[in-house]
């Protein structure tokens, strides 16, 4: 027998709509991510002049060469410290909600199978066991929930831990290119204050 989406979406019971509305996020923040993580918004290749306030590279180094120019007191390495972990944070925005939604779906599967049992169980109460047609399909429907929010929180968690590893491979490439562009030996990590050094403009705990 073929359904559409909408009666899978009516078996599921009232959590399906919480589901749905779970899986909408979760496109919406992969493909904010994908957008906002791009090469020519972070680290490209060239760093053209008229494009610098464009990438993440290029606000830090322009930060850098600010603080050169201006003659600040502290020097271009406390300003590319705090450029870098601005930019660190940027590349890290979203991760938490996306994680997070991946185990709100699984977790709402699984309160739609409870609901869907207790539903199936009254049923029974009711009409008796004599007609295994009404166990058979109270079970379908209450395992509907738990299928979809696996589904999407599987996709979620794959979709976190592959930007995660993207986030964390564009923070290295940022600290090696700003190291190059102004010939610092350890440009932010030995010297950045513990919470950015821990994290070596690396890797942000998601």
């Amino acid at each position: 027998m073929e359904r559409s989406l909408i009666d899978w979406l009516a078996l599921g019971g009232p959590v399906m709509g919480l589901l749905g509305a779970c899986s909408v996020l979760v496109v919406a923040v992969v493909l904010e991510r994908l957008f906002a993580l791009r090469r020519s918004a972070t680290v490209p290749q060239r760093v053209a002049e008229d494009r610098l306030e464009r990438s993440s590279l290029g606000r830090v180094v322009l930060a850098g060469q600010k603080a050169l120019d201006t003659h600040a007191r502290q020097g271009p390495d406390a300003a590319i410290e705090r450029a870098g972990a601005i930019e660190v944070g940027h590349l890290g925005r979203h991760m938490p909600l996306l994680a997070a939604l991946g185990n709100l779906a699984t977790m709402l599967g699984l309160l739609g199978t409870v609901l869907g049992m207790i539903a199936a169980f009254d049923r029974i109460a009711e009409a008796g066991t004599g007609d295994a047609r009404i166990v058979a399909t109270g079970i379908f429907e209450a395992l509907v929930t738990t299928a979809a929010g696996l589904a999407i929180g599987i996709a979620a968690l794959s979709a976190h831990a592959f930007l995660r590893r993207r986030v964390d491979a564009l923070s290295l490439e940022l600290e090696e290119r700003v190291g190059e562009i102004f010939h610092l030996e350890d440009p932010i990590a030995d010297r950045a204050p513990p919470e950015l050094a821990s994290a070596g403009l690396a890797s942000q705990e998601s």
